[in-house]
């Protein structure tokens, strides 16, 4: 995740803090037990990051 910027995916795609966002992605405790992402934060995820890679290609290939 050094690549992007935590808060630009947490804001766009999902309209919550970069803090909600890395305390998923690092599995912190809440309320005793580890916080993940439900099944449809993660087929949102990954549908993020598809896009982002998208954009990135595309970007690339207008050079």
């Amino acid at each position: 995740m050094k690549v992007l910027k935590v808060s630009y995916i947490a804001e766009r795609f999902f309209g919550r803090s970069r803090s909600w966002l890395c305390h998923k992605l690092n599995h912190d405790i809440k309320n005793g037990k580890p916080d993940d992402f439900t099944r449809q934060e993660r087929e949102k995820l990954k549908a993020a990051l598809d896009t982002i890679a998208y954009e990135i290609q595309t970007l690339s290939d207008n050079l």
